[in-house]
């Protein structure tokens, strides 16, 4: 299992080096909210609110 820590939806950005307000935008025009429009984008996961990496497993 991956144990990294998750991220809040702004540090991913900031991690992928993605302007927020864009993204936010841009999910807005394609009529998803920014949640979608991330794991769309990245492949991250989003799960109780944080992201976590598309290779991460969690615990049944």
């Amino acid at each position: 299992m991956n144990t990294e820590k998750g991220l809040r939806q702004k540090q991913l950005c900031d991690r992928l080096g993605f302007n927020y307000k864009l993204v936010a935008l841009t999910a807005k025009q394609m009529g998803l909210s920014t949640h979608a429009y991330l794991q769309q984008e990245t492949g991250w996961i989003l799960k109780n609110e944080l992201y976590y990496p598309p290779d991460t497993q969690f615990p049944q």
